[in-house]
Parts: C-alpha cells; sequence; structure tokens
C-alpha cells in the first residue's frame, strides 16, 4: 500500500522515541516561497538529521517562522555551522537551536490534539490493559468479549460514516486502504488488504497489533475481539450491509499475524 495513491493523511502527531536526542530548531523570518521547505530538510538530510515534525507560524504570510523537531545524530557536528547553511539557503533572518521542551514525550503543539479535525483522547497500553482486565475480571471473560466486539463495532460504524462524509471523492476499496493507513499512522497496527471482493468477502491481515500486544501469547483461541469489531463496524458502514466476521489466525494464540474474514451476511 503506498500513502501517494489517496493523498495525504494529514495527521499532525509525532511520539518520539524515549532517550532521543531531540531538539528544537526555529527558522525566523523566511520568504514564503516554493521550495523553501526542500532547500531546509535537504540541508538537515545531508547532517543525518531525523526530522520529526515542523510547524509553519503563518502560512499565507509573505514572511514565515519555521519550528523543526530533529532527532540528533550520534555523530558530532557543528550546529552553528548547519544553523549558518540554512540561514544562506533559504535567506532567513536567524536560525536558532533550542532545546527540547519535553524530551522522550509527544509532542503535540495543539490542545486538544485533535485526529480528521475532532477531539482525539490518547491512552498508554497499561491504562488500557487495566480496563481490559478489569472488564473480564468483573463481568467475566465470556461476556466480555462480547462486550469488547460491540464496543468495537459501534466505533467502526461511526468511523465510516466520518469517512465518506470526509472523502465522498474516494470508492470503498480506497477508503479501506486509508483507513488501514491511518490505523498504522496512529500506532493501532500494521494493516494489509489480503483479499477484496465487491460481492463482499474480505480478509484482512494485521501484524504488531495493539490488542494483542499487550494482551499477550498465553491463550489457545483468537482474543482481539475489539479489533474484529471495529473492522466489522467499519466495513458493514462503508457497504451499507451486515458483516459476518471471524479471527482466523491471532498473535495471541503464536500466530504470526491476525487475519480477519469478512462476509456479507445472507
Amino acid at each position: 500500500m503506498r500513502t501517494d495513491e489517496y493523498g495525504s493523511l494529514d495527521i499532525p502527531l509525532v511520539i518520539d522515541k524515549i532517550g532521543s536526542r531531540l531538539r528544537g530548531l526555529v527558522i525566523k523570518n523566511l520568504e514564503n516561497a516554493p521550495g523553501q521547505g526542500e532547500k531546509i530538510f535537504s540541508i538537515l538530510r545531508k547532517y543525518d538529521f531525523n526530522i520529526l515534525s515542523y510547524l509553519a507560524s503563518n502560512v499565507a504570510g509573505k514572511e514565515i517562522t519555521i519550528y523543526v523537531c530533529i532527532e540528533l545524530p550520534e555523530k558530532k557536528l557543528e550546529y552553528e555551522k548547519v544553523a549558518a547553511e540554512l540561514r544562506s539557503a533559504t535567506g532567513a533572518e536567524e536560525v536558532v537551536w533550542e532545546d527540547y521542551p519535553v524530551p522522550g514525550f509527544s509532542h503535540q503543539p495543539f490542545f486538544p490534539i485533535s485526529c480528521f479535525s475532532k477531539r482525539g483522547v490518547f491512552f498508554s497500553n497499561s491504562v488500557l490493559r487495566a480496563l481490559f482486565e478489569g472488564v473480564k475480571k468483573k463481568l467475566g471473560a465470556s461476556v466480555a468479549k462480547i462486550l469488547f466486539y460491540h464496543m468495537g463495532r459501534m466505533g467502526g460504524l461511526n468511523r465510516a460514516c466520518e469517512v465518506k462524509r470526509e472523502r465522498p471523492d474516494l470508492t470503498i476499496k480506497q477508503l479501506l486502504i486509508r483507513f488501514l493507513l491511518t490505523g498504522y499512522a496512529f500506532g493501532q497496527y500494521i494493516g494489509e488488504l489480503i483479499e477484496w471482493s465487491e460481492k463482499g468477502r474480505i480478509v484482512i491481515r494485521t501484524r504488531r497489533n495493539w490488542e494483542s500486544a499487550f494482551l499477550g501469547r498465553d491463550y489457545n483461541e483468537p482474543q482481539c475481539h475489539f479489533t474484529r469489531g471495529f473492522l466489522e463496524g467499519f466495513l458493514s458502514g462503508l457497504f451499507k450491509k451486515e458483516f459476518a466476521s471471524r479471527e482466523t489466525k491471532c498473535e495471541c494464540i503464536g500466530d504470526e499475524y491476525c487475519e480477519f474474514v469478512f462476509e456479507v451476511r445472507e
């Protein structure tokens, strides 16, 4: 799958790795002209900087200030030399290195965090694990898996309605691939469309699924009930048809990946 087939995903969130050597770079008052970004990024790539994110102060103005969040390479560099090269190439008034605000945590310049222009709320794995385990303990595993499935399914149905409003120009298959790509971008899983049929048989495979990752591998049957429900609900909303689903492979039982089969209900 390639993101350039279906346009930009517009996801302004970067989660930094713990222990990263992070710094900020402020490029002040440069002309707002085509090609400025490529000049900046080509110079930074030349010195092996890992560009995590960047922001522009005012994209409509004649002059802009750009803030870049960077992971530093291990090798020693003359940072003032890099700043001077950037200033010369872009015509910026000033280029300044600054300490990163919160090393090792998420860099998010806006509050609240937004996902597709809506407020997003993020939880750590430990919080989600406690939530799932708490529900299982209170309700029992058999009831909990039904609850998780229906929670996911309702979320998938809602998301399908949203994406159809957001991108009415895309086909159902394109919306599904875009959905899998955003799941990858948000750290939910690495998704792959294995089988596609306009008649309604679809197979989706996920690797490093967030649900199986914190449940572990000590199970003898598939456990990704929330994910299965979410994918089923999303497909039902896209097609406007009821789908049935089953998880045929699962990382929780030692498989290399999780695999979900979806078919239109008779």
